[in-house]
């Protein structure tokens, strides 16, 4: 069953990807550890700063795109997450999963992203 709490830190970690830089550090602050890790299959990286500046490089290349989370699950300190990649005019662009794990606090941990469809 979907933990609607759950779903909307999922949320808020999808809109990170479309905020302005300090907007974006702030809120990663508020979900994720600073030591968090990122990794997708074009990317691997450590630290909140370098995610931060990873985000403010997928912005330079493909802007005005944004996530929209369609579900997300935790338990025992893991969670998933499929969401949409949209354009500017909402199409759907392509889809994912997301997986994270979860610090002790209940932030996030680590990322990693796979794409479902390019």
């Amino acid at each position: 069953m979907q933990d609607l709490v759950f779903f909307s830190k999922w949320e808020q970690y999808a809109e990170f990807w479309s905020l302005p830089e300090k907007e974006r550090r702030i809120r990663l602050a508020e979900v994720a550890t600073s030591d968090v890790t990122y990794t997708d299959p074009n990317t691997s990286v450590a630290g909140a700063e370098a995610f931060s500046d990873r985000v403010t490089q997928f912005q330079k290349d493909v802007p005005g795109r944004r996530f929209v989370i369609t579900d997300a699950y935790e338990h025992h300190q893991q969670s998933l997450a499929h969401w949409d990649m949209v354009g500017p005019d909402g199409t759907v662009i392509s889809d994912g999963t997301s997986y994270a794990r979860l610090a002790e606090d209940g932030k996030f941990l680590s990322f990693c992203g796979f794409l479902d469809r390019a």
